[in-house]
């Protein structure tokens, strides 16, 4: 065997190696995923019935990882009012169908090996309701469109690290276009509902802390060590053009880490199809 072939083999090794993880992955996570669904007597759609009750009530009265807890911004809650005037089973489906329809366009351009596990992992989404798959689809086309990035900073601040992408490739343009819109939005849902922000930086300063004991997997390190990897892998992944290393930043600097952070993966099969492009493009 050639060295060549032997590059071959080596390669073909490594895919399947990573395929299979990724099944076993897939499979396990929605094992656990059915017995906290099933277990915890929440319901289908724990997350998002946070969302359409957010306005029912004190916003942010219920702490992390309870019953309708709301952790974002005021902004996100402004902007999901004209869907949460709608009955909850009415918004749980309308919720449920928009997550499915954005896993199957997010995986859809995989081989079916790769693009079933993924799906599966998608199922977290589905059943709870969380808003990591609207992350996998910034992570996507947040390239093209950085005000897109205005959407995890307004959730889960700390994944937000478009602008580190942007500022690492010196994409000056799209770094004023990401931040200007994160600026512009938290500004014009300030001057509506000051109150909120005010509740809500306090609810945040409260609550910092259990992002690292209460809430999320104990296994993994809290976010003070999570974070300052996360940033060093976009900015070197950026100055590379790897992409993935974006939904592997977002992954890693969510301040609740935890199942449901794995459909972050769901921007990968989009993300090497782009990469693809760029490389033919450039051959060309």
């Amino acid at each position: 065997m050639n060295g060549a072939q032997r590059q071959l083999t080596g390669r073909h090794v490594r895919r399947r190696a990573a395929r299979d993880l990724l099944w076993a992955v897939a499979l396990l996570q929605t094992w656990l995923v059915v017995q906290f669904v099933a277990g915890a007597g929440y319901g289908l759609g724990v997350d998002s019935h946070a969302y359409w009750a957010a306005w029912r009530g004190e916003m942010y009265d219920a702490a992390p990882a309870t019953l309708d807890a709301y952790l974002y911004s005021p902004a996100f809650a402004q902007l999901v009012w004209p869907l949460a005037q709608l009955p909850w089973p009415v918004f749980g489906v309308v919720w449920a169908i928009a997550t499915v329809a954005a896993v199957i366009w997010l995986v859809k351009v995989a081989h079916w090996y790769v693009a079933v596990p993924l799906s599966l992992i998608g199922l977290h989404e589905v059943l709870t309701g969380n808003i990591n798959w609207l992350l996998a689809l910034v992570v996507v086309l947040g390239q093209r469109h950085p005000a897109l990035w205005s959407l995890p900073f307004l959730t889960k601040v700390t994944s937000c690290l478009g602008p580190i992408w942007f500022l690492a490739r010196g994409e000056w343009r799209k770094l004023l276009v990401c931040l200007g819109t994160i600026v512009g939005i938290a500004l014009a849902s300030w001057l509506v509902v000051p109150e909120l922000w005010r509740d809500w930086i306090s609810f945040l300063r409260i609550h910092s802390g259990s992002t690292d004991t209460q809430v999320g997997a104990a296994f993994l390190p809290p976010l003070i060590v999570r974070l300052p990897i996360a940033i060093a892998l976009v900015a070197w992944g950026a100055r590379r053009d790897h992409w993935w290393t974006l939904a592997v930043g977002m992954m890693l600097s969510s301040p609740v880490a935890g199942l449901g952070q794995m459909a972050l993966f769901l921007a990968l099969p989009r993300l090497n199809a782009e990469a693809r492009r760029r490389r033919t493009a450039i051959d060309s």
